[in-house]
Formats: C-alpha cells, structure tokens, sequence
C-alpha cells in the first residue's frame, strides 16, 4: 500500500474512545511501526526489524486507538481467496482491554468481504486461546521463530 504524506496536521488525534480503523497516511503507518517495535523487536526480541516486511507495501494495515492514542495493531495480506494475518500487537498497557479482539474483528471483516476462502496466521503459544476464540484451529505443529513457539492457525470464511 503506497501511502500519501498527511497534510493534516491533526492526522492523529481520534476521538474519545475505541477506534479500529485503516490506516490512510504515513503518519499512521509509522505509529504502526512504533507498535511493531515496542512489541517485537524491544519485548520479546522476536526480531531485530519489525520495519522492512515486503508485503506492507500491498496489505491493509489497522491501528486500534483508545482515547487518542495508538494502542494495537494488526495486517491483513490478500493472495486470491486467502487471507494472511501478520504483526497483531497491542501494547502492554492495553492487553486484556479487548483492542486486541476489535483488531482482528476488523480484519476478519474485512477478509470476509473481499470473500477469502480462509484465513491463515502463525500465532504464538501464549495467543492460541484468543485466536481460538475467534475461530480459529491450529492445522499443523509448533514451530520456533525469534525463540518463541507459533503454531500455523486457519479460519474458514464466512459462508457467501
């Protein structure tokens, strides 16, 4: 997705409250990045670059904001009818809070929409419960990335 530089220069204040939405200028795509960075490059060392992924450039990107401030996010990549998760974080502060859940309500709508057959992640040990809950089942064995054990998860879309 090639982003516009924002001429708003209130491009990141948001109302009071949960907002889940696409994000739509650099500057927003840089507080997805910080995210990125506080979580998996800083927390838990899964990477020493959370910035230089090649499907950013074509895959919707969300960022979840609680009273003005960026809090959670997560991708959404589109081969044909599948659907790619990638990169769900939400920062410390904001975990339990349900930001995590509205991130990917948003993506699965999204995936449903454009009719994905199914969706596919590679969750973390410590969040098969949560995705599990939205869905999803673990289809293959654990495998380790960046120290940390993920299991290969799929949701079968919504039937059209």
């Amino acid at each position: 997705m090639d982003f516009q530089p924002s001429t708003d220069s209130s491009a990141l204040d948001r109302a009071a409250g949960d907002v889940v939405r696409e994000v739509e200028s650099l500057a927003e795509m840089e507080e997805v990045f910080r995210i990125r960075d506080e979580v998996f490059v800083h927390e838990q060392r899964l990477t020493r670059d959370a910035r230089h992924d090649p499907d950013d450039r074509t895959s919707i990107h969300y960022l979840a904001w609680r009273d003005g401030r960026p809090l959670g996010t997560g991708r959404l990549t589109l081969h044909g009818r599948e659907a790619q998760v990638a990169w769900v974080a939400v920062r410390p502060e904001a975990r339990g809070s349900g930001l995590g859940n509205a991130v990917m309500e948003a993506i699965i709508d999204r995936a449903d929409l454009e009719r994905a057959a199914y969706i596919v992640l590679n969750a973390q040990d410590h969040a098969i419960t949560f995705y599990e809950r939205l869905g999803f089942e673990i289809v293959g064995p654990e495998f380790t990335m960046g120290g940390i054990g993920h299991r290969v998860m799929i949701r079968r879309g919504a039937p059209r």
